[in-house]
């Protein structure tokens, strides 16, 4: 069975987004974290979205020159929403979500192949994350505090225990956390 993965940076107070800075833009990541994400993307077997993302990646992918450019164009993308149309769902290996959330990751986990990973906005990993359907979080903490913003966590409806996997720091400072479930919750 295929692993839900999410991948978010965020700051180091716990913000995924902000009026103030995006955490994701704030620092440079550096040679070592690049090839560190380049690596995982290229084994991936799908990519999660939802719609905002998936119409800012669709828009600057495609023409993109980039180490990363291959992977994200390649790879199958899952878009989750209720508005986005076939026809605007133009970039390559996309397929639009419209059914339950819970079902639709049911299916993909069942599906053969590598893990998942879901990009972008709080508000579908919110989501995900409320309905518990995350199993790696690859968490890419900036050195940066917000002071204020949308929390990754916020929607979570009771406190959920993780295990570390492990703790990636990288010379920019940014620090990777990979947290799967507890063996509490697995059970």
């Amino acid at each position: 069975m295929r692993n839900v993965v999410l991948y978010m940076s965020m700051s180091l107070d716990g913000f995924v987004g902000s009026d103030r800075e995006h955490p994701g833009m704030a620092i440079p990541e550096g040679a070592e974290l690049r090839q560190w994400k380049l690596q995982r993307i290229s084994n991936a077997g799908a990519h999660l979205m939802g719609r905002v993302t998936y119409e800012e990646m669709s828009s600057f992918w495609p023409q993109s020159q980039d180490d990363y450019a291959a992977p994200m164009n390649g790879i199958p993308k899952l878009v989750f929403s209720r508005t986005l149309s076939d026809a605007e769902a133009a970039w390559p290996v996309t397929r639009v979500a419209r059914g339950d959330l819970r079902t639709e990751i049911a299916a993909i986990k069942a599906e053969p192949g590598p893990d998942v990973i879901v990009w972008g906005g709080g508000r579908l990993a919110g989501a995900l994350i409320a309905a518990d359907l995350i199993d790696e979080y690859r968490l890419l903490v900036q050195p940066l505090v917000l002071g204020r913003g949308q929390a990754l966590f916020d929607q979570l409806p009771a406190s959920r225990h993780l295990h570390l996997v492990e703790a990636v720091p990288f010379p920019s400072g940014i620090v990777v956390h990979v947290y799967g479930r507890s063996a509490a919750d697995e059970g």
